[in-house]
């Protein structure tokens, strides 16, 4: 069951919300404004938050700034509810790294349709990242392997930065349902990193075959 937290001031627009998506089969937390609902996405860690424009105490805005500074809840998917049309707003929220919109008044439908398809990607996002994690850890395997069939006068140098890889790799994998759920730029240095030692393991066979 998908969990949505709903930041909401106006009461009646937040128990209609929560009403309709209980009823759709979601795991539903609620909070009054800002300050409460970042406190809530840490308890409850949602799938999603949904979470008014203008509140009082802390507006959408600055909510979604410090949930983005959050390493535990940075990468939740978040969908802004305002009653304000303005372009000026929307390329605001944009920028601030919201994922959608919804204008008030909105229908159960459209509702229901930016959830499902926001929360969709997000698990679409962190299984791609889970299976670039598991290839590059086959990778760095078969790369060990091909060290190990080296001498070991040769082949120490290269085990200890392959082990600190495998180590990083071992760490993103255990940690990553707690922590942000993805890290590509991590991602792309263990990759290069991993090619480089590879070439270098390769250099190495080249020169030990000449000997």
């Amino acid at each position: 069951m998908s969990k949505v937290l709903i930041i909401e001031d106006e009461k009646n627009i937040r128990e209609t919300i929560k009403e309709i998506l209980e009823l759709n089969d979601y795991q539903i937390a609620t909070a009054e404004n800002g300050l409460i609902g970042i406190a809530k996405a840490l308890q409850f860690k949602p799938d999603l938050i949904v979470c008014d424009v203008m509140m009082p105490e802390m507006d959408g805005f600055e909510t979604l700034k410090n949930i983005r500074a959050i390493n535990d809840i940075s990468n939740t998917p978040f969908v802004f509810l305002t009653a304000k049309t303005e372009t000026r707003d929307f390329r605001e929220g944009m920028n601030s790294g919201a994922d959608d919109f919804l204008n008030k008044p909105f229908n159960t439908q459209e509702l229901l349709e930016v959830i499902k398809l926001r929360i969709s990607k997000s698990n679409q996002a962190k299984e791609l990242f889970v299976k670039e994690i598991n290839n590059l850890k086959e990778e760095v395997e078969n790369l060990q392997n091909s060290i190990n069939k080296l001498s070991f006068n040769n082949s120490h140098v290269l085990r200890a930065p392959l082990l600190k890889i495998l180590g990083l790799i071992n760490y993103i994998i255990e940690d990553s349902e707690e922590k942000s759920q993805m890290d590509l730029n991590a991602l792309a240095m263990l990759k290069e990193s991993c090619l480089e030692l590879s070439e270098a393991t390769e250099e190495v066979e080249k020169l030990l075959n000449t000997i």
